[in-house]
């Protein structure tokens, strides 16, 4: 398990997915392989809408560039070390976000929170949203 950014890089990102669901657990969940080159989305509320799509290299590009911009790794680590309320704030929303992070070596990253989002949440939403050209939000 990752303690710090001194393991691992966005560069030896493999794979990561993420889910934002309800209370009672109907929500999102999509998944990046940088391997496999591939989308997987899935959809709690619609199963006619899940989808398996191939990622372009003008999108494999997009995501290795703008992913370090949503400071993600950062905040998984704050998260996990008791620190979310510097980078995050509680909401009245009782939903609920998961982040698994596989790196190359095989190590883990990987944090949940309830009710408490990191500030820059909406950027790692906006990324999600242009990659997989759906909405990443809780109906």
């Amino acid at each position: 398990m990752v303690k710090d950014l001194s393991e691992v890089t966005y560069e030896n990102i493999k794979l990561f997915e993420v889910v934002l669901s309800s209370a009672s657990g109907e929500g999102l969940k999509v998944k990046f392989d940088y391997d496999k080159r591939l989308i997987t989305w899935n959809d709690g509320y619609m199963w006619n809408n899940n989808f398996m799509r191939g990622i372009t290299s003008e999108k494999m590009e997009y995501l290795k560039r703008e992913l370090p911009k949503t400071h993600m790794l950062e905040w998984l680590i704050k998260y996990n070390n008791g620190s979310g309320d510097e980078i995050g704030h509680k909401t009245a929303n009782p939903s609920i976000w998961q982040i698994r992070v596989l790196f190359d070596n095989e190590d883990t990253l990987s944090s949940t929170s309830c009710q408490h989002f990191p500030n820059e949440w909406n950027a790692l939403k906006e990324l999600i949203e242009k990659m997989t050209e759906c909405t990443f939000r809780l109906r």
